[in-house]
Protein backbone atom coordinates (compact mmCIF):
# COMPACT_ATOMS: atom_id res chain seq x y z
CA UNK A 1 0.00 0.00 0.00
CA UNK A 2 1.61 3.25 -1.13
CA UNK A 3 -0.87 5.58 0.57
CA UNK A 4 -0.78 4.01 4.03
CA UNK A 5 -2.05 5.77 7.13
CA UNK A 6 -0.35 5.81 10.51
CA UNK A 7 -3.00 3.57 12.07
CA UNK A 8 -3.35 1.02 9.28
CA UNK A 9 -3.20 -1.75 11.91
CA UNK A 10 -6.87 -0.90 12.60
CA UNK A 11 -7.99 -1.90 9.11
CA UNK A 12 -8.46 -5.58 9.99
CA UNK A 13 -10.92 -4.83 12.78
CA UNK A 14 -12.64 -1.69 11.41
CA UNK A 15 -14.41 -2.53 8.12
CA UNK A 16 -15.54 1.04 7.35
CA UNK A 17 -12.02 2.41 7.89
CA UNK A 18 -10.81 -0.32 5.55
CA UNK A 19 -13.31 0.76 2.87
CA UNK A 20 -12.17 4.38 3.11
CA UNK A 21 -8.49 3.36 3.00
CA UNK A 22 -8.92 0.98 0.05
CA UNK A 23 -10.78 3.53 -2.06
CA UNK A 24 -8.18 6.21 -1.24
CA UNK A 25 -5.40 3.82 -2.24
CA UNK A 26 -7.21 2.94 -5.47
CA UNK A 27 -7.69 6.60 -6.39
CA UNK A 28 -4.10 7.54 -5.59
CA UNK A 29 -1.95 4.59 -6.67
CA UNK A 30 -1.62 4.75 -10.43
CA UNK A 31 1.05 3.25 -12.63
CA UNK A 32 0.34 5.88 -15.26
CA UNK A 33 -0.87 9.39 -14.46
CA UNK A 34 -1.60 11.09 -11.17
CA UNK A 35 -3.93 10.45 -8.29
CA UNK A 36 -6.24 12.79 -6.40
CA UNK A 37 -3.59 13.86 -3.89
CA UNK A 38 -1.16 14.76 -6.67
CA UNK A 39 -3.72 17.21 -8.07
CA UNK A 40 -4.76 18.54 -4.66
CA UNK A 41 -1.20 19.43 -3.62
CA UNK A 42 0.21 20.53 -6.97
CA UNK A 43 1.32 24.13 -7.35
CA UNK A 44 -0.68 24.14 -10.58
CA UNK A 45 -3.56 21.69 -9.99
CA UNK A 46 -3.88 21.10 -13.73
CA UNK A 47 -0.29 19.87 -14.05
CA UNK A 48 1.08 18.02 -11.01
CA UNK A 49 4.85 17.63 -11.09
CA UNK A 50 5.61 15.28 -8.22
CA UNK A 51 5.20 17.75 -5.37
CA UNK A 52 3.66 15.14 -3.03
CA UNK A 53 6.03 13.79 -0.38
CA UNK A 54 5.80 10.42 1.38
CA UNK A 55 4.78 12.30 4.54
CA UNK A 56 1.98 14.07 2.62
CA UNK A 57 0.71 10.64 1.51
CA UNK A 58 0.84 9.30 5.07
CA UNK A 59 -1.01 12.27 6.55
CA UNK A 60 -3.72 12.26 3.86
CA UNK A 61 -4.22 8.49 4.15
CA UNK A 62 -4.49 8.81 7.94
CA UNK A 63 -7.19 11.47 7.69
CA UNK A 64 -9.14 9.55 5.04
CA UNK A 65 -9.03 6.37 7.14
CA UNK A 66 -10.08 8.36 10.21
CA UNK A 67 -13.25 9.46 8.38
CA UNK A 68 -14.34 5.81 8.47
CA UNK A 69 -13.76 5.50 12.22
CA UNK A 70 -16.61 5.96 14.71
CA UNK A 71 -15.32 9.46 15.57
CA UNK A 72 -14.84 10.31 11.88
CA UNK A 73 -18.36 9.14 11.03
CA UNK A 74 -19.72 11.33 13.85
CA UNK A 75 -17.80 14.26 12.38
CA UNK A 76 -19.37 13.63 8.95
CA UNK A 77 -22.84 13.27 10.47
CA UNK A 78 -22.46 16.64 12.23
CA UNK A 79 -22.24 18.33 8.84
CA UNK A 80 -25.17 16.42 7.35
CA UNK A 81 -23.73 13.23 5.87
CA UNK A 82 -25.63 10.07 6.69
CA UNK A 83 -24.06 6.64 6.53
CA UNK A 84 -25.31 4.84 3.44
CA UNK A 85 -27.24 7.87 2.23
CA UNK A 86 -24.60 10.44 1.27
CA UNK A 87 -25.19 14.10 1.89
CA UNK A 88 -28.40 15.11 3.65
CA UNK A 89 -29.34 18.53 2.30
CA UNK A 90 -31.88 19.17 5.03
Amino acid sequence: MRNKGINSNRLKREPLEQKFAKLWEKDNHRKIGNGILDYLLAQDPNYPRGEVTPRDREVAATVIQWLGSPVGVSFLEEIGFKRGKGYNNG
